[in-house]
Formats: C-alpha cells, structure tokens, sequence
C-alpha cells in the first residue's frame, strides 16, 4: 500500500523533530507531509530543514483560513488527490503513538475503510489529564454518539487511518465545520452515505510535554452546537 501519514500543525516547532522521527520509525516507507499554517513560531521553516534531508517528509504551507479543521480538509483532499491509498492523520504533539500506525495499517488491508485510534475501547486510555477533562471528554463523546448515531466510542479522536477512496468520495470536502468538530462530522456523514466499516483501536493517549494547547472554550462550544444541531437534524429525518 502507499501510503502518507499527515499532521497539521500551528506552532508545533518543539515537537516536530520528535514527531518525525516517531513516524519514520515506526513507518519508514511511508511519506510525511505537514501541513502548517503558516506558524510564527517557525514551525514551517523547521519543516523545511528536514525536507532537505529526508525526501519523505514534505510540507504544505498554507496562507488561508486557520484552523485544524481548514487544514486538514486541505490536506486530506489534496493527498487522496495524489494517488495514495492510505491516508493516516496524527497529531504533531507527540499525544499519539506512532507505533499504532502498522496496527491501523492492517485493519485497513483487512477491509476497513477507516480505523480509529481510541482512547475509550478495552486497552485504550489517557495520561496526565485531570479527572475534570476526563469526564468531559468522555461524557462529549458519548453524547456525541448518541446524537449522531454513530457507533464509535472515541468520535473526538484525530488519530485515523483513512482508506483514500472515502475521502475521494466527497465525505471530507463537504464538511463545513471550524474546529475539531471537523473530526465528528466526518463520521456523521460517512454514516449518512452507509457502506464505510470503521474499527477503532485501541490508544494511550499522552497529554503533550512542550508547546500548547489548541483547545479552548470556543472550540468545545462549537463542537457541541454542532452535534446537537446535527442530531436533531437526524431524529427529525426518522420522524
């Protein structure tokens, strides 16, 4: 298969030289591509600086809208576009465990369409987090299945394998979604069109050491706003 493991980022430079390493270790063939958007913290030219040395690892630079969601439409869609089969998204803050790539790798050769790397199945958790985020976190994504009917456990997880062929089918261009709300939508319309087979995977989730946070308040509103508008959006179909 071949296939691209992509990561965007905004103010990522203590932690890309990292993150880089982690996937060529545990996916040599696999190519790399960063996504920035536009980082004062000189991210995007650290980036550079491995491109020159590593031919794998390349970096789109964006001047557009930021934002997680704008970034990784971008790059999913124009990486489908270029003829990979596979599609792996993970984020740069070393959260997420490269080692779980060759593991979502299978499932997809197996005849999953897309693999989720979770936090909330058995063998799956999270590390240094506060018991406040804790149940906020699980307590979102489990509305959050309930109210989209989607019978994924981790709906929030950005760490996904894609096989390229969903995303060519529209599912991710057609989102409209600013924030990490991005990442729940795509499951509500990969259920709407039905047909796709989605695993989750079991992850440990490690709260980053260096840089910060992208999540705030405004965010998590968002996403709430969102799947509740979409929920009432799906019971009122079934009515």
């Amino acid at each position: 298969m071949r296939v691209v493991v992509v990561s965007p980022t905004y103010n990522e430079r203590d932690n890309v030289d990292a993150f880089i390493a982690s996937v060529v270790a545990a996916v040599p063939d696999a190519d790399i591509y960063i996504v920035d958007d536009n980082s004062p913290d000189g991210t995007g030219q650290r980036v550079r600086e491995h491109t020159e040395i590593n031919p794998r690892v390349r970096l789109i630079a964006r001047d557009g809208p930021r934002g997680y969601a704008a970034a990784s439409r971008e790059g999913l869609v124009r990486l489908a576009n270029d003829g990979y089969e596979v599609i792996v998204t993970i984020d740069c803050d070393l959260s997420h465990d490269a080692q779980v790539i060759p593991i979502m790798l299978r499932h997809i050769a197996d005849g999953a369409d897309v693999v989720v790397g979770s936090r909330y199945v058995q063998g799956g958790g999270v590390r240094n987090w506060s018991l406040a985020r804790r149940m906020l976190s699980r307590c979102g994504n489990w509305y959050t299945a309930v109210m989209l009917g989607v019978e994924v456990r981790d709906c929030t997880s950005g760490f996904r394998a894609y096989r390229s062929d969903v995303i060519s089918a529209g599912t991710i261009a057609a989102t409209t979604s600013n924030g990490y709300a991005f990442l729940t939508e795509v499951l509500f319309r990969l259920r709407r069109h039905g047909g796709y087979r989605i695993v989750e995977v079991p992850i440990v989730y490690e709260n980053r050491t260096a840089g910060e946070s992208k999540m705030s308040k405004t965010i998590i509103s968002e996403s709430m706003r969102r799947v509740t508008g979409w929920g009432f959006q799906r019971l009122l179909r079934r009515g």
